[in-house]
């Protein structure tokens, strides 16, 4: 599997040909489609570590993307996000040409009060993203998760976050706001996963900025995230929509989710 370092997320080019691959991949030449696709496991790729370690207690996981390394799937998909120092002799640097240039570190950016970052992560100002639009389900920068709060990892993690997304929102199509949205409802998934889906909500609060806070439903004994966005799947040729895609009417999306749950 190839590894590449994660700044090659802002790279329109790099970003082009693996939306390319996982369309190809899936059978569509829509770029949105595919790009959606690609992103909801990106996504879920970028915020697994950091629910794993947030779970376990550890405080060792920084995700500025100078610090990661990017396993690459043939179908251009993103399976796995390591720390760049575990994997020094796999991780394939871009062409000197074509490499973003490195930022001089600036003043960082407002966080909330008792927050730090982590010793030597400078965030710089004015990528920050813009408040949410969606009150209901967004929180300021309050409640950070204890195990967190003195290093800032969530907003580190929003800072990668809102360099990432507008990349891809530029090179697919598809909007900011639905960007934002896969990663909430990624972050709701991987918490379950771990076992602790107040984790996730934790999580996303310390994150703030435009991301909304997963919400969760139990249906039939068993835990599910009511998601918020769409992977558009149901438009690839062939394909149906997701059992728990929020565009199903909500009584048909309830009883087959009770179906799954059934299944164990």
């Amino acid at each position: 599997m190839n590894v590449v370092p994660g700044t090659e997320l802002l790279r329109p080019d790099w970003l082009r040909e693996r939306i390319a691959e996982m369309g190809i991949s899936w059978g569509t030449g829509d770029t949105r489609v595919s790009g959606t696709l690609w992103w909801c496991m990106a996504a879920s790729s970028l915020v697994d570590p950091v629910i794993e370690a947030w779970v376990a207690g550890e405080d060792d996981i920084d995700p500025t993307l100078e610090r990661l390394a990017l396993e690459v799937r043939p179908d251009g998909g993103i399976e796995r996000v390591h720390q760049a120092d575990a994997h020094p002799a796999t991780v394939t640097e871009p062409d000197a040409e074509t490499q973003t240039p490195p930022t001089e570190p600036r003043a960082a950016v407002r966080l909330a009060p008792g927050v730090q970052l982590a010793p030597g992560v400078r965030l710089e100002p004015g990528t920050d993203p813009e408040p949410c639009s969606d009150p209901e389900h967004c929180t300021g920068n309050s409640g950070a998760h204890e195990s967190f709060s003195t290093i800032g990892t969530g907003p580190v993690l929003r800072h990668t976050l809102s360099r990432v997304i507008p990349v891809v929102a530029e090179v697919s199509g598809a909007s900011v706001a639905s960007l934002w949205a896969i990663v909430a409802d990624a972050i709701g998934n991987r918490a379950l996963d771990a076992g602790d889906q107040e984790a996730g909500a934790a999580l996303a609060r310390d994150i703030a900025g435009r991301l909304p806070v997963p919400r969760f439903t139990d249906i039939g004994g068993r835990t599910f995230v009511r998601r918020i966005s769409c992977c558009v799947v149901f438009e690839v040729p062939g394909c149906e929509m997701c059992t728990s895609c929020p565009k199903r009417p909500a009584a048909q999306r309830e009883t087959l989710l009770a179906e799954l749950a059934s299944q164990g």
